[in-house]
């Protein structure tokens, strides 16, 4: 009976800090410190919830709240499944596409919790307890392309232009990144992919907390 009594509190425990990171995400956009962290109490809410409901299942809350969830595992799965699948691939861990450390406690990583939606760049700032997204925002960057195309000047055809080409490139091909300059409200970065190097400026507003 008390090895009962500690599992159950054990699970509560959990289940307060799911709730207390779904809302510091929702709202602050924080999350405990370190990306595995939050995921490691997800998967020990999941493991722990099937062995607390065999052992309390004679008691009508136990019912009741197993039922809830089977409520809840059907309504994100209803909507095209796309609620199911964001729980998954951010509980797995597998939607975070790369990701790279910058010093001074600050990553950049590309992260797609969604089957239709595009990936989305975030640069979080470590602290001692929470780890604070400072910018979320689409991953594609530009860049000037050193070759150049020929551009007609519209009120004269005869007038050709050159100017150089628009090349798009996306952040989740990025194969490393160097941090060239950090303010209260941008961060500089330079960006290596395969065959091309950008350096651009991330704007965001930086929000202070005890924590960092």
């Amino acid at each position: 009976m008390a090895n009962k009594l500690i599992l159950l509190r054990f699970y509560l425990f959990i289940s307060v800090l799911i709730i207390l990171n779904v809302c510091l995400y929702s709202f602050a956009r924080m999350s405990f410190t370190g990306y595995w962290s939050d995921r490691v109490i997800f998967w020990l809410w999941l493991l722990a919830t099937p062995i607390v409901v065999f052992l309390f299942w004679k008691k009508i809350a136990t019912k009741i709240y197993f039922w809830l969830l089977i409520a809840g595992l059907i309504l994100t799965i209803l909507p095209m499944a796309l609620p199911f699948f964001g729980i998954l691939l951010s509980g797995s861990g597998s939607g975070r596409l790369n990701h790279f450390n910058l010093g001074n406690n600050i990553r950049v990583q590309t992260v797609s919790y969604g089957v239709m939606g595009r990936p989305r760049l975030q640069i979080v700032k470590d602290g001692l307890l929470f780890d604070k997204i400072k910018l979320e925002d689409g991953d594609e960057i530009f860049t000037n392309d050193t070759t150049w195309i020929e551009v007609k000047d519209v009120n004269d055809p005869k007038n050709i232009i050159k100017a150089p080409e628009l090349k798009t490139l996306e952040i989740r091909d990025a194969k490393n990144v160097r941090l060239i300059n950090e303010t209260d409200t941008s961060i500089t970065i330079k960006y290596f992919f395969e065959k091309d190097t950008v350096e651009t400026i991330h704007v965001f507003k930086e929000k202070t907390s005890f924590n960092y």
